[in-house]
C-alpha cells in the first residue's frame, strides 16, 4: 500500500509540472491521463512492459497442420513396419485399418509371396 501512495504522489507532481499554465483540449488531456495510468500500473505490477498471459505459437496454422500430418504418417509407417515384422504389439483393429488404408493384404500363416 505504501508503494501505491509514493507512485501516486510522484505522478501527481509530474502532472502538475506538465500542466503548469497549459490549456489542453479533451483529447490531449485524455492521452495524458491514459499515459499516467499506464505508468502507474507498470510501476505497481513491476512489469515495465506488457506481456500476454499465454504465448502464441510463432508458426502459421498451415505449417502446424503439415507437421501434424507428417507426424501421423510417421506413426502409421512405424506401425506398418511392425506389421511387416509380424510384431503382435500392433492391435488387430489397427492392423486391419492400416492395411486397408494402404491397400495391403495381410499375409496369412504359411502363405508364399
Amino acid at each position: 500500500m505504501f508503494k501505491i501512495k509514493v507512485v501516486m504522489k510522484t505522478t501527481n507532481e509530474a502532472m502538475e509540472e506538465l500542466l503548469d499554465g497549459k490549456v489542453l483540449n479533451i483529447a490531449q488531456l485524455n492521452r495524458l491521463i491514459c499515459a499516467a495510468a499506464t505508468v502507474i500500473t507498470e510501476e505497481i505490477n513491476g512489469t515495465g512492459e506488457y506481456k500476454l498471459e499465454t504465448q502464441r505459437s510463432k508458426t502459421t496454422p498451415w505449417v502446424r497442420r503439415i507437421h501434424e500430418s507428417i507426424n501421423d504418417i510417421r506413426k502409421e509407417l512405424s506401425a506398418l513396419v511392425e506389421i511387416k515384422r509380424d510384431n503382435r504389439k500392433v492391435h488387430n483393429v489397427k492392423r486391419t485399418r492400416l492395411l486397408k488404408k494402404y491397400n495391403r493384404e495381410e499375409r496369412k500363416f504359411g502363405s508364399v509371396d
